[in-house]
């Protein structure tokens, strides 16, 4: 009985149910109709995202570094597509309207953009659909053809959005590339920073009344996508937040097919705010193609001491050398020009979505960065070493000799060998024997007598005959060779197979980008209708199973055409003959060394094959203007005379190399090379004679000034303070990042060696070129230290954030009709815009401290400084450089500064060893240096100019005083050419950038 009323009661409440349905669908069909039939015809509003423009960063006579040029973009908004039902019945059929409208979107937009229709179906389903309210850029950099016919298709097709967007481009190229810095793809964690900020601000807002409203706005009006670029490094990273600008908003209407009828609403975007350089773009391109060209000038010019023989030799120097110039006004501390070579093309990070477009900047990027994959490239011969040169670039391919160079010493046992044994055949036997021998070895046996006396007919020791058998081991893959084989090509050269091999590899290579293609429109279709599905319901299951984000499905797709081509290449690609069986790419190279190297870091032979390139890299993107430390060598010692000028110190003596000593003082007593405890060093003129402290600048001397810090200061530390007080060991503060700090010694009290080396530059002193600007800057404006400033002025716009209230306008749409009938504020607050205020920002002159610079101490720097260049035996004087007996025109202009320059040379010694060869001792190699300060008086009261000039491998500091010569003649002539000062301040307005610009 209970069961039937419970049964009952739940046929009734499903009676009451229904009889409720019908009466709401009877009421709405008959005493509703008509009203709902017009709300379904209203039209409709459809918002768009409108992109702000970059800010224009110029230089300090507004040539444009960095602007933006019109983009045509092929954008879908995934948020107009989901108005459409994702189900649809019609005449009793399920149909899936929104999906079905989608792959026939994807038809008209790969005919009309030559793209695949099933990739734009993907991408619309996977990324698009991710953020369904920002716009994803299908396919950038449109022809104008193409995109004329996207916006006709704009009304017909709801999704569409033919963009006219801006891309970044650096007109002037690799110039000023480490100021300007690049532009990159926002990463996962910039993008869950803002991203999460976003959120911390508005629940505080929500919670508390007084919370960072303005800065919560701010975000939510750059309107971050994980699309957008963004600014990585230099000025276009440390200024992200005032270049990139504040998006814009439209809102159109439409009817109720998507057809745009008017728009209704517009609130303009606000372009991102000019950055004004103080930079001279053309004094920066000048010093850049100094450096460029100087980088020949210093080929074989590295000359030191070789330990074997204890003889000068010429030494071998790296590929690239590297080098940079600081120009630096000493008034303000506006930067000039900020040089480093090698540099890199920041328009080649600039990336869109057209693969076609990317394809060789994607090769550049790796070149710039140089990554392992750009090293593999270069070893399997599909790309060249290259550097600039000049107006010109050089380029060579790897081949056997030039990796041989690269490794291996000038002279040396192993060179000697393997200009002896060049054959594949005395590869493949001096592997096989090695491998012998250290089998027996290991096993305790004796070496066959055979093998033995092969292994000692090298004349290589036994650490050289491991290094040698692992270079034949890496070039020549012994055991694919066949006894006939070896018979049949044994006698080829070992750069000749190498070069066979790298002819096979760019073959092979260009073989399967063409099956790949091939593979994609066959074999790949195929296998997506028989498993996508069952394989994207597996992948979403691994996701809950180790509780991870949900990927695009697309990302998977393409993880998985790659794993299933390396398959397919595998069993399809061209049968190999025999000799191409021994062939292997840089990829393949994955046994163990024989042997344990120091200086390769791996234990494979990929990481031997890599070891032709330097550890750490070339450094394309590494400025050594200001991330790099360095020694400073004689230009110091101006720091090691201001002490003992300050501190009042005296010193005469006579700089003369003896068995006895160093040097003597004046009663002819010795200064021992071991003197109290430490060891002095010897002056690179072994007779200078009776010298003071002018004499000592003039002429460079190591002995006088290792012994003033060490007999005459109060205390050994007061160096280190002296170098503390002109800003060496701490970083600079320039708007830029990764700047270094460099160090100071931190042992100068108790390591007497250590106190002697740091008063002439050496130790564990490192300083970068920046610094030394801003210390010569000091000594010429009488003692500021001056923080450098590289950005004259930030100019744009900002708008108003504040809410628009009804009654907080002052004007207003339909004022005046308004007030005529008594209404005193506006009604029509939605046709407001936000107000656009002007906003500029000044950079003022920061002067860091003031350290104590008496006139007497500040001219006796000087004089020693235009001793060094214009005194009878300055170590930079005109006769003692030899350049000029080739170049006489630089040296008539090196003389017309005379007495307007002063300066200071500098030579630091470092221990390298550019060789991987564990048998090759390090040696001795020079970084030159040389300071300089322009006066536009005789009396040296009105500096002009600070110059710093760094170069590595080189001779003597005093090659690189005609470059600091050349940049100050080049200053002089672009203020004579622009009319005035140019250290005066320049003063502009939004939007002033010239577009013309002197060419590359």
């Amino acid at each position: 009985m209970a069961d039937r009323l419970k049964i009952h009661r739940i046929l009734h409440l499903f009676l009451l149910a229904f009889l409720t349905i019908l009466l709401r669908v009877w009421h709405l069909g008959t005493f509703q109709r008509e009203e709902k039939l017009l709300e379904a015809q209203k039209p409709q509003q459809r918002t768009v995202l409108v992109r702000a423009d970059r800010g224009t960063i110029c230089d300090r006579f507004h040539t444009p570094m960095a602007y933006n040029k019109i983009s045509y973009n092929a954008a879908i908004y995934y948020a107009q597509i989901a108005e459409i039902p994702s189900v649809e019945w019609k005449e009793n059929q399920k149909i899936y309207a929104r999906k079905e409208y989608i792959r026939n979107l994807s038809r008209v937009l790969g005919k009309t953009l030559q793209l695949d229709p099933e990739r734009v179906e993907d991408l619309i389903h996977s990324k698009a659909a991710l953020f369904p309210h920002v716009p994803f850029i299908l396919k950038g950099s449109l022809t104008e053809e193409e995109h004329a016919h996207l916006r006709m298709l704009e009304k017909d097709w709801p999704g569409i959005s033919a963009e006219i967007a801006s891309v970044r481009s650096y007109p002037l190229g690799k110039t000023g590339c480490h100021v300007i810095g690049t532009m990159g793809a926002i990463n996962q964690k910039e993008y869950t920073a803002i991203a999460q900020e976003l959120s911390e601000l508005q629940r505080a807002a929500d919670l508390f009344e007084c919370t960072d409203v303005k800065r919560l706005q701010e975000l939510k009006e750059k309107a971050y996508s994980i699309n957008d670029l963004v600014g990585k490094t230099g000025i276009e990273g440390q200024f992200e937040q005032d270049l990139r600008g504040f998006f814009g908003k439209k809102t159109f209407e439409v009817d109720q097919k998507g057809r745009f009828i008017r728009e209704l609403i517009a609130k303009e975007p606000v372009p991102g705010k000019e950055i004004v350089l103080s930079l001279s773009a053309e004094l920066q391109q000048f010093a850049e193609q100094l450096l460029s060209q100087h980088e020949k000038a210093r080929e074989g010019r590295s000359i030191g001491l070789d330990p074997a023989d204890n003889t000068r030799k010429i030494q071998k120097q790296p590929w690239i050398k590297g080098g940079a110039i600081v120009a630096l006004d000493p008034h303000t501390g506006e930067v000039l020009a900020l040089a480093s070579y090698p540099r890199f093309d920041p328009n080649d990070f600039i990336f869109t979505t057209s693969s076609l477009f990317n394809d060789g900047k994607t090769r550049q990027v790796s070149r710039w960065l140089e990554s392992d994959r750009f090293i593999g490239a270069i070893w399997d011969g599909l790309e060249e070493l290259k550097r600039e040169s000049g107006t010109k670039e050089d380029s060579v391919p790897l081949t056997w000799d030039f990796y041989l160079n690269q490794v291996l010493p000038i002279d040396g046992p192993v060179r000697a060998y393997f200009k002896k044994m060049d054959t594949v055949k005395g590869a493949i036997q001096l592997q096989e024997d090695m491998e012998a021998f250290l089998y027996y070895a290991k096993e305790g046996l004796s070496v066959p007598a055979e093998i033995q006396k092969r292994l000692d007919a090298t004349g290589l020791s036994a650490q050289d005959r491991l290094f040698a058998a692992d270079l034949c081991r890496t070039a020549v893959y012994a055991p694919a060779f066949t006894d006939e084989l070896i018979q049949k090509m044994g006698t080829m050269k070992i750069s000749d197979y190498r070069a066979l091999c790298q002819e096979f590899l760019r073959r092979e290579t260009e073989l399967r980008s063409q099956a790949e293609k091939e593979f994609h429109q066959s074999e790949w279709k195929t296998w997506k209708e028989k498993h996508q599905k069952e394989f994207l319901k597996e992948m979403r299951a691994t996701e809950k199973e180790h509780k991870t984000w949900s990927r695009p499905y697309i990302d998977y797709l393409d993880r998985k055409e790659k794993e299933l081509f390396a398959a397919w290449w595998e069993e399809h690609k061209q049968p190999l003959d025999e000799l191409s069986r021994t062939f292997r790419a840089y990829a393949d190279l994955k046994r163990p060394l024989l042997g344990k190297y120091k200086a390769i870091k791996g234990k494979t032979e990929k990481a031997l094959a890599a070891s032709f390139y330097p550890t750490g890299g070339f450094g394309f993107t590494r400025s050594y203007a200001f991330e790099v430390g360095s020694p400073q060598g004689s230009v110091f010692k101006l720091v090691t005379a201001y002490e003992a000028l300050r501190q009042g110190k005296q010193l005469t003596l006579i700089d003369q190399l003896s068995s006895q000593g160093v040097a003597y003082t004046l009663n002819h007593t010795p200064y021992p090379r071991i003197y109290k405890g430490g060891r002095l060093p010897r002056t690179a003129n072994p007779n200078l004679g009776k010298i003071d402290l002018l004499a000592a600048l003039e002429q460079t001397s190591n002995s006088y000034f290792s012994i003033l810090a060490g007999d005459h200061f109060n205390h050994p530390e007061d160096l280190a303070e002296a170098a503390k007080m002109f800003g060496f060991g701490e970083k600079t503060g320039i708007a830029l990042p990764r700047e270094k700090r460099g160090n100071i010694p931190d042992d100068l009290a108790f390591n007497r060696t250590g106190l002697y080396s740091t008063a002439i530059g050496q130790h564990t002193l490192l300083t970068t070129p920046l610094q030394t600007a801003t210390c010569l800057a000091a000594i010429a404006n009488g003692g500021k230290i001056l923080k450098p400033k590289l950005v004259k002025q930030v100019i744009g716009l900002t708008p108003d954030r504040h809410p628009l209230g009804p009654f907080a306008a002052q004007s207003y749409f339909a004022q005046n009709e308004l007030q005529a009938i008594g209404i005193p504020f506006p009604l029509f607050t939605a046709l407001q815009s936000n107000a656009i205020q002007p906003e500029t920002g000044e950079e003022l002159t920061e002067v860091r401290w003031t350290l104590p610079m008496e006139d007497k101490i500040r001219s006796t720097l000087l004089e020693g400084m235009d001793r060094v260049m214009w005194g009878t035996k300055g170590s930079a004087r005109a006769g003692a450089i030899r350049e000029f007996l080739s170049h006489p025109l630089a040296m008539r202009e090196y003389l017309a500064l005379q007495h307007q320059m002063v300066g200071k040379t500098g030579t630091a010694e470092i221990v390298c060893n550019l060789s991987k060869n564990p048998g090759s001792p390090p040696q001795m190699y020079k970084y030159i240096w040389f300071g300089g300060i322009s006066f536009t008086d005789p009396k040296k009261t009105h500096p002009e100019l600070v110059v710093v000039v760094f170069l590595r491998f080189g001779d003597a500091g005093k090659t690189a005083a005609p470059l600091a010569a050349q940049m100050i003649h080049k200053w002089r002539e672009i203020k004579k050419r622009h009319g005035q000062d140019a250290s005066t301040e320049l003063t502009s307005s939004h939007g002033t950038c010239s577009h013309s610009h002197f060419s590359k």
